[in-house]
């Protein structure tokens, strides 16, 4: 047996700041929004706590992913961080769809805009606060699908800004109301794509799926290749987190090279790491049994035609 691991740090502390931060939005936004009577605002706003609770679950989520392994949880807690990132997509999901029950309600009763300076200040300062903390994680974003999730909501919620201040900007100089409700919607909407994206890859982890970008057939001739190798069988590839990947299998020599088993374990381990990005191989070496025709992989064409 053999295990080799890769680990990417992740940080809590810029996560702790975007959080501050947002909580400090989300109350200005939701005053703005009620004086103002902008649907468009507290759209924003509704948004904005659900951002900052998927922060919260973020921030969570690294500090829990980070606890070491113990004898009842022998991987650790790695998967804390895609069980908090689905959670978070999930009530994305359900703030969009909220968001779109306030437009229809808004489009049968419009309302006129008032109270134009109060509403343009604030949607300025949750505009300059969103962009602050896309730079806040933009360096954290590609650690973990928890950071990648917290970094969606911001980078969506800027958007979202901009599209608010505009839509206010025509309402005052054209009189146009229903645009009001037409960028409700489309927030709702960009939230809707954003959550599919992170719950797919999420519910993939946890189904303990191949990793995307990770070919399952190339991963198995890379070990064929490997000099000493006769044959494989019962492969596995899955993602022990979203920055962490795993493989199991059994490994198939002749008699003469089984006492070379240690050598050939680790030039695996290595192509694995260097080729793939795997950092965690199990590998066990066999001999006779590579006979049986029950094994897993030795039905390679199958498994091809499932992929």
């Amino acid at each position: 047996m053999a295990h080799g691991h890769h680990h990417h740090p992740v940080s809590g502390r810029r996560l702790f700041w975007t959080i501050l931060l947002n909580a400090g939005i989300t109350l200005a936004e939701f005053v703005g929004g009620i004086l103002s009577g902008y649907l468009a605002l507290l759209a924003d706003a509704v948004h904005n706590l659900s951002d900052v609770a998927a922060l919260v679950l973020a921030w969570l989520g690294v500090k829990g992913s980070q606890l070491p392994a113990t004898k009842r949880s022998t991987y650790g807690y790695k998967r804390v961080e895609v069980m908090t990132a689905f959670v978070s997509a999930v009530s994305l999901v359900v703030i969009a769809l909220f968001i779109i029950w306030k437009a229809y309600e808004r489009y049968l009763e419009p309302r006129p805009l008032t109270h134009p300076t109060l509403f343009l200040t604030v949607a300025a300062i949750g505009l300059i606060g969103n962009l602050a903390s896309v730079w806040i994680l933009v360096r954290e974003k590609d650690k973990s699908l928890n950071l990648k999730t917290a970094f969606l909501h911001m980078a969506y919620d800027t958007l979202s800004s901009v599209i608010v201040i505009v839509g206010g900007v025509v309402i005052l100089y054209t009189g146009w109301i229903v645009i009001d409700t037409i960028l409700s919607v489309a927030i709702a909407l960009m939230i809707f794509w954003s959550s599919y994206l992170v719950i797919k890859e999420a519910v993939l982890i946890l189904l303990e799926a191949v990793p995307p970008g990770i070919s399952f057939d190339k991963v198995y001739t890379s070990i064929r290749k490997v000099r000493g190798v006769v044959d494989v069988h019962d492969l596995h590839i899955w993602s022990l987190s979203s920055y962490e990947m795993a493989l199991s299998c059994h490994v198939c020599v002749t008699d003469a090279d089984f006492s070379r088993g240690p050598e050939i374990v680790a030039a695996v381990n290595g192509e694995m790491a260097d080729r793939f990005g795997i950092g965690h191989c199990t590998i066990q070496i066999e001999g006779a049994d590579c006979l049986r025709p029950d094994l897993l992989c030795r039905q390679d064409n199958h498994l091809r035609g499932q992929s």
